[in-house]
């Protein structure tokens, strides 16, 4: 998902997890995406903000905002 509106990110999740009996969150570990462990949420999503990767020039820094959530079927 390519939107930083929590509905059309972690809500979309969420609504997922609780018709789903069989899926699962299956966390995002920073060593996955670089080490950027600040790009990863509290329940292992990953977003990333404009303000990631800010360097000293603003042409080749910056991220776009994303959000991705790993989901696994059970069983």
């Amino acid at each position: 998902m390519c939107s930083l509106e929590p509905e059309e990110g972690e809500a979309q999740i969420a609504a997922v997890l609780r018709r789903n009996p069989d899926v699962r969150r299956l966390p995002i570990a920073a060593d996955e995406i670089g080490g950027l462990a600040e790009c990863v949420t509290p329940a292992g999503d990953l977003r990333t903000l404009p303000c990631h990767l800010w360097g000293d020039n603003p042409r080749r820094s910056g991220l776009d905002g994303f959000f991705a959530a790993r989901l696994i079927k059970a069983g």
